[in-house]
């Protein structure tokens, strides 16, 4: 297993404790994107993570989106997401597949790299709507930070993240908090 394998498994699995502690009637709350609930945010999560496990299964370019089926049961529907991303991502050579995703000419591996900010902030963001303690870890916050840096001009023009957040000297002790202040969350 890859070291960019396991750090997406445990940012995916940090989304999974959020989504399964969600209070059912939080679903429907605002989250901290713009014009999103709960339930939508898990929606992108999900058309995120199908997308890339897609990619890994069959070395094909999907790009992601919200999922557009009804979704009764969040939970439910992220667990067969979940399961499928990391099925896909344990597949034999599935990590060496290369072309030209979402963020330029790399393996999969590499994709993997840079996607597992995605399901650390929506963890955090559908946690804010349902009053749960996403707990991210510092590691991934940091790796994630370090990543998001380098592209963040990128990330910017895509609408992959907000305008970051001045947290003052917040950012400078706390790796999560700096985080989240980058992809423009408000940690306070």
């Amino acid at each position: 297993m890859s070291h960019n394998l396991r750090n997406i498994t445990r940012a995916i699995y940090v989304f999974d404790a959020v989504a399964r502690r969600m209070p059912d009637a939080a679903w429907s709350n605002d989250s901290p994107c713009e014009g999103w609930t709960a339930l939508d945010v898990l929606k992108h999560q999900c058309g995120v993570l199908d997308a890339l496990a897609h990619i890994a299964a069959t070395g094909e370019l999907q790009m992601p989106g919200m999922i557009e089926e009804e979704v009764t049961d969040p939970v439910a529907r992220w667990g067969q997401t979940r399961d499928g991303v990391l099925a896909a991502l344990d597949t034999q050579g599935a990590l060496q597949h290369e072309d030209q995703w979402w963020f330029g000419p790399m393996t999969v591996d590499g994709l993997i790299a840079i996607v597992m900010w995605d399901p650390l902030t929506h963890a955090w963001d559908i946690g804010r709507a349902g009053g749960v303690d996403p707990h991210l870890p510092p590691d991934l916050c940091q790796i994630s930070h370090d990543r998001i840096a380098g592209m963040h001009e990128t990330a910017l023009k895509w609408k992959l993240v907000a305008e970051p957040v001045d947290i003052g000297a917040l950012g400078d002790a706390d790796p999560v908090a700096k985080y989240l202040a980058l992809v423009g969350r408000d940690p306070r």
